[in-house]
């Protein structure tokens, strides 16, 4: 899908879809017989542009459009970037039930977009095309859609939204794609082709590297697997830059809990346990395009699958982690920890000034917060605040949760430093408190997105599946840094 700037005159050509973004206020005078028609029809009260709500109108002659969509802002007042969001997805949307190849979108209320309400236009309208590749799309979404607009910084900003997006379309794809396909291998091959497009550093370390790095951690997740393991190192690095900062990622492409095996019902979901390292990948590949000043970012994957083979680990097993902390495991299916154990400790020697992490850790979040929220687990107040804040700009929302040290006290064991799992009482708590002994003292902000990694409540721009969570989330908080 390509995206562009257009004089206003553009709405008056033809076009198979015209869109028009309408709050609450008057009409503008609107083209043609169509915009004469919806005129009427508004003055009737028939279509009064509440929040979401579409008009469809089709010609009856030739020239001009073809189609007329009328699309509702709500009140002028309580526009917000959602509403942005949601104006251009519903846009490309019609456009793919009408076999339109080409949609324009125009304004034709009060409303005018500045350059953060195009940026968030242009998310939804491509986010919204996003179809997975592995099977036959019933619609197909338009090529270009072009925006009749005179906003100063329009184009920088569709191109910023455009980028963005289509990230967030890659981890789509990544979680969409089956287990036997988005292997450990394949991440690690989607982070080389990221890298090399974008003029990324990138290594790739596999068994007998992790072997070398100590890292017994991701290494023992890995035994019961007859796919190799790999750690992802990606650095994205702007001229002369200012701040340092660590993106950790969790690629469990499949995981079965091992030893602990889960149920069948809905087992088949975690080939998406490896949303957090799509997000990394996503990240890397928009910092790459955008390249945003001041900046040294590195992000890290450890990816394996968790399976209950012959050599798998299990239950009572001490593992001991790269940075010489030994682990009890107590559950086979907390197996994600254990992973990011290891890849958080690789990030720390780094000496970022923070790390964040990414993934999908626990059901007990999901118990708690649904899919509208993923939580927030940070000790540093000044970490948190950007993180939510780059959650209320983005709408990727964020809820702080506890970090108490009474949390840490319910893994410590017996048998070695700490166990991977306190049991069910505060388990997501407990899950940040274990990883939070691997980020060396450097402060750390663990999300865990196992609510809203894959779709559970369908939006505009967002079909069933993978969602590609923390993308925008994490490139605003990084790009508003200082």
């Amino acid at each position: 899908m390509r995206l562009h700037v257009r004089p206003r005159p553009e709405i008056e050509k033809a076009a198979p879809l015209l869109a028009l973004l309408v709050d609450d206020g008057p009409l503008r005078e609107l083209p043609g017989e169509l915009g004469r028609r919806a005129a009427a029809l508004r003055a009737r009260k028939v279509f009064e542009a509440a929040r979401g709500k579409t008009l469809l109108l089709h010609a009856d002659g030739a020239g001009g459009p073809r189609a007329l969509l009328l699309v509702g802002m709500g009140a002028l007042k309580s526009v917000v970037a959602d509403d942005w969001r949601r104006a251009g997805a519903l846009a490309v949307n019609q456009a793919a039930e009408l076999k339109a190849a080409r949609v324009v979108i125009g304004f034709a209320g009060r409303v005018e977009p500045d350059a953060a309400a195009l940026q968030s236009l242009a998310e939804g309208a491509v986010m919204a095309g996003y179809r997975y590749s592995g099977r036959k799309a019933e619609t197909t979404p338009p090529a270009q859609v072009a925006v009749a607009t005179s906003a100063r910084g329009a184009a920088a900003a569709l191109r910023t939204g455009q980028v963005l997006a289509e990230s967030v379309n890659l981890v789509r794809e990544l979680g969409d794609g089956p287990g036997n396909t988005v292997t450990p291998r394949h991440l690690a091959t989607v982070a080389q082709r990221v890298a090399r497009a974008g003029g990324l550093r990138c290594r790739v370390y596999g068994k007998a590297a992790l072997r070398r790095l100590k890292m017994t951690a991701i290494l023992a997740v890995n035994q019961g697997s007859a796919q190799e393991p790999f750690l992802i190192e990606m650095e994205y690095r702007a001229p002369r830059p200012k701040h340092t900062l660590a993106i950790v990622g969790k690629g469990l492409t499949f995981d079965s809990g091992g030893i602990s095996i889960k149920p069948a019902d809905k087992m088949e979901e975690m080939k998406y346990d490896m949303c957090g390292a799509g997000a990394v990948l996503g990240l890397m590949r928009t910092l790459s395009i955008l390249k945003p000043p001041g900046l040294r970012v590195i992000g890290v994957v450890g990816t394996t699958e968790n399976m209950p083979g012959p050599a798998a680990y299990k239950p009572g097993d001490v593992v001991r982690a790269a940075n010489g902390k030994t682990i009890e495991v107590i559950n086979t299916d907390a197996e994600g920890r254990v992973v990011l154990a290891d890849a958080i400790h690789h990030a720390a020697g780094f000496e970022p000034e923070a790390i964040v992490d990414l993934a999908t850790l626990t059901g007990a979040i999901v118990v708690s917060l649904g899919s509208e929220a993923a939580g927030l687990f940070c000790k540093d107040d000044k970490l948190a605040e950007r993180l939510l804040l780059a959650s209320a700009r983005t709408d990727e929302r964020l809820w702080r949760m506890p970090t108490y040290d009474e949390y840490g006290d319910k893994i410590k064991s017996r048998v070695a430093d700490i166990k991977n799992s306190g049991g069910r009482e505060g388990g997501s708590c407990t899950a940040a408190q274990f990883l939070f002994h691997f980020s060396d003292g450097i402060p750390h902000a663990h999300l865990d997105i196992a609510g809203t990694a894959w779709n559970q409540r369908r939006r505009e721009w967002c079909p069933e599946g993978g969602t590609g969570y923390g993308v925008r989330l994490l490139y605003d908080a990084l790009t508003n840094w200082a």
